[in-house]
């Protein structure tokens, strides 16, 4: 573990395309245990795969715990952050498929996640109230013209 560093510091200017990554759940049945267990076990499978390859592009994370969990992460690139997302040889889209055939709008455990990049942001929930950036501004159904997380970016003023 690093040492704390007494000194006032901030960061280095981040390459550009530098991305910040939120994905969190959140059980809303507890009685579901199947469901949000899944959900649950699914994220330190990846994050395993992650720091074992790191050219995937994650840089470095945390985790936190409230009244939903969350993985903040730091990745060299959007492209980087969907090319592990769509990698058929990493646990992600194993896990995402799943998650999609066994529980999405079940209202058994909830998913969300947030994407930013310089100037850009991309957002996604379901099975849940509007969280983050949604819940701050507002939210809108997905649907044509905002089906992918290139075409939600794309909308986004720079």
């Amino acid at each position: 573990m690093p040492r704390p560093d007494a000194r006032r510091i901030t960061n280095q200017t981040p390459p550009p395309g530098t991305t910040l990554f939120l994905i969190g759940m959140r059980v809303t049945n507890p009685l579901r245990v199947r469901a949000w267990l899944y959900v649950f076990l699914a994220m330190p499978r990846m994050l395993f795969h992650l720091r074992r390859h790191a050219d995937a592009g994650m840089l470095t994370y945390r985790l936190y715990a409230g009244s939903s969990l969350m993985v903040l992460s730091y990745w060299r690139s959007p492209e980087d952050l969907r090319r592990f997302a769509a990698d058929t040889d990493a646990p992600h889209l194993p896990a995402w498929r799943g998650f999609n055939k066994r529980f999405a709008d079940t209202n058994s455990v909830g998913i969300w996640h947030e994407t930013y990049v310089i100037g850009e942001h991309e957002t996604i929930s379901s099975g849940m109230p509007p969280w983050g950036l949604a819940e701050a501004v507002g939210a809108e159904p997905i649907g044509r013209g905002s089906a992918t997380a290139a075409a939600r970016l794309g909308r986004c003023p720079v």
